[in-house]
Parts: structure tokens; C-alpha cells; sequence
């Protein structure tokens, strides 16, 4: 029996380090910001609204949604309030479904912040993404600094986005992991 149970947990094993595998997770915060500061986050307009004129999200609002959910879990289980009124961040994230590089706003697209969401956005960072990437930025609200950033790069399923929620899910918990934040102070 004992046999059996050693076989299987390191068939599961295998199996959960060939699933992460091919991901690329990287996570930066900015030096300057006091993050002691930040307790409630909002969404940028653009993952607020229903329609995606920027096709951030493949034109795919079950994609969105997915995305949008596992964030605010991450967002949450750190103990951040979601508080669309007032927050002292504001989330937003962007899918790529095409290699790409994005340095500070270039790389990605018109109305990804809309005014008063980013004003001074200003990251030097270069980031080159694989195909099926899904990038998330922390943004102070009050001054449109960059607080964090973070991505996961190889969601893809042949040649096509992999939009399965578990998958997203695992992917953006893999990206917070980098950031080490908490507003509850735990």
C-alpha cells in the first residue's frame, strides 16, 4: 500500500512541475514606493467596462473575467480592500497573445490607462514577452507611479491562448507570488 501511495504522489508531483513548467514568472516593485500606504484597489476603467475596444483581452470577456477574478482573489487573500471609489491603487492587466516588448506604455496600446489612471506612469524596465503572456500593474492613484509589475509568460495551447480558468488562475498566484505586500500586515 505504502508502494502505491509513493507511486502515486510522485506521478502527482511529476505531473504539477510539468504543468508550471513552461511558464516565465517575473515580479518588480518600485524601490521608492512606501507600500504601508496602499490598503483598497479598484480596477482600471478598461477591465471595469464590458466592452474591450483594445482587444486586451483577446475580445474574449470570459477571458476577462477569468483574469479579473483571480486578481481580485490574489488582491483580497493579501488582504486589500476592493473599494472602486476611493483606492489607493489602481490594477490593471493586459494579455498578449503574440510576443511582444513593453517598456513603460509603448507595447501596451492606446487606452490601456485611461486620464487620471496613470498620469506619470514611468517604468525604464524593458519586459519581452513570450506569446500567451498575461501582465499585471499596480498603479498608485494618487500619483500615477508604477508600484509593481508582474507577468507570466508560455499560457499558450499550440498555436492559441490557453483560456482555461484553472490555468489562469494558477498562472496569476504565480505572478503574485512575487510580491510580498500585505495591507493586513500578516
Amino acid at each position: 500500500m505504502k508502494k502505491v501511495n509513493f507511486i502515486g504522489l510522485m506521478m502527482l508531483l511529476f505531473f504539477t512541475a510539468c504543468s508550471t513548467k513552461s511558464y516565465k514568472v517575473d515580479g518588480a516593485g518600485n524601490a521608492d514606493a512606501n507600500m504601508e500606504e496602499y490598503n483598497t484597489y479598484a480596477f482600471a476603467s478598461q477591465v471595469d467596462n464590458k466592452l474591450d475596444a483594445g482587444f486586451f483581452f483577446l475580445n474574449d470577456l470570459v477571458l476577462k473575467a477569468d483574469i479579473r477574478d483571480a486578481v481580485k482573489h490574489e488582491m483580497d487573500s493579501r488582504g486589500y480592500k476592493h473599494d472602486p471609489s476611493s483606492a489607493d491603487l489602481v490594477v490593471n492587466f493586459r494579455v498578449f497573445d503574440k510576443a511582444t516588448t513593453v517598456q513603460g506604455l509603448q507595447g501596451l496600446g492606446d487606452g490601456y490607462w485611461s486620464s487620471g489612471e496613470a498620469d506619470r506612469f514611468t517604468t525604464t524596465e524593458t519586459v519581452n514577452l513570450k506569446e500567451g503572456s498575461v501582465m499585471i500593474h499596480l498603479v498608485d492613484r494618487k500619483t500615477g507611479e508604477l508600484v509593481w509589475q508582474g507577468y507570466a509568460s508560455g499560457l499558450m495551447d499550440g498555436n492559441a491562448f490557453n483560456k482555461d480558468k484553472n490555468k489562469i488562475a494558477e498562472a496569476v498566484s504565480m505572478i503574485f507570488d512575487s510580491y510580498t505586500h500585505r495591507a493586513d500586515n500578516l
